[in-house]
């Protein structure tokens, strides 16, 4: 039997750490990683990043997805999703569109969540208000009878 021909396109189940692993380093794989063991450095991906219940994470997390039931210490950014989940543990700044944080999980640190909106919002001109309209309408309460007048 011959072995079926290997593409180009195929990318293979990326990246594991075990829950015996300890690396030191810059992680980084273009397709999903899962972590189980202790990493001590970057974490990148071009889809998701999973740190499991046993995982401990020193240093920053960029992925589209990530998705957290150990414990991180360092900066994540997800470009797409972000999830602490019930036993996971967030000690770091986080930048997401989405966000969510379930109950039992620890996050201390900074959110920011970009969106559409507020970059919308923030290119659209502030509109100063006119004196003008102020004091027209202190003419019309002027032309009120005072109590004084009657």
């Amino acid at each position: 039997m011959k072995n079926p021909p290997v593409t180009s396109n195929s990318s293979g189940p990326g990246t594991i750490v075990g829950s015996n692993v300890a690396l030191t380093g810059t992680l980084k794989d273009d397709d999903d990683i899962a972590v189980y063991g202790m990493v001590e450095g970057e974490v990148l991906s071009e889809k998701t990043v999973t740190v499991g219940q046993t995982a401990q994470v020193k240093g920053p997390i960029r992925a589209a997805f990530v998705t957290i039931a150990g414990t991180v210490r360092g900066s994540v950014d997800a470009s797409d999703k972000l999830e602490i989940l019930e036993t996971g543990k967030v000690f770091g700044s986080v930048n997401t569109k989405d966000l969510v944080i379930r109950s039992g999980a620890i996050f201390i640190g900074d959110c920011k969540m970009p969106s559409d909106e507020v970059n919308e919002a923030a290119a659209e001109p502030t509109i100063v208000a006119n004196e003008e309209p102020k004091q027209e309408a202190q003419k019309t309460d002027d032309s009120l009878p005072q109590p004084d007048e009657e």
